[in-house]
């Protein structure tokens, strides 16, 4: 489903709703927004954590990656 589509489908639940589950439903939809941007900022906070972002994505282009079943077998 294209972002498009999943804002008309909420706009289209949220119209029917009662006010007191459209606040809920807010307070959700906050709570997802300011835990996306807390996650992110912690991460951007820690120490190193570009370096070793810029460093995997190096990694994955070159193939320079370990598969899923080397790890699984380790666990």
């Amino acid at each position: 489903m294209e972002p498009i589509e999943i804002k008309d489908k909420i706009h289209n639940t949220i119209e029917g709703l009662p006010a007191k589950k459209l606040r809920i439903a807010l307070d959700f939809l906050e709570d997802l927004q300011r835990s996306d941007q807390a996650e992110t900022q912690a991460l951007l906070n820690e120490a190193g954590f570009i370096e070793d972002y810029r460093q995997a994505k190096k990694d994955i282009r070159t193939g320079q990656t370990i598969s899923w079943e080397a790890i699984k077998r380790d666990v």
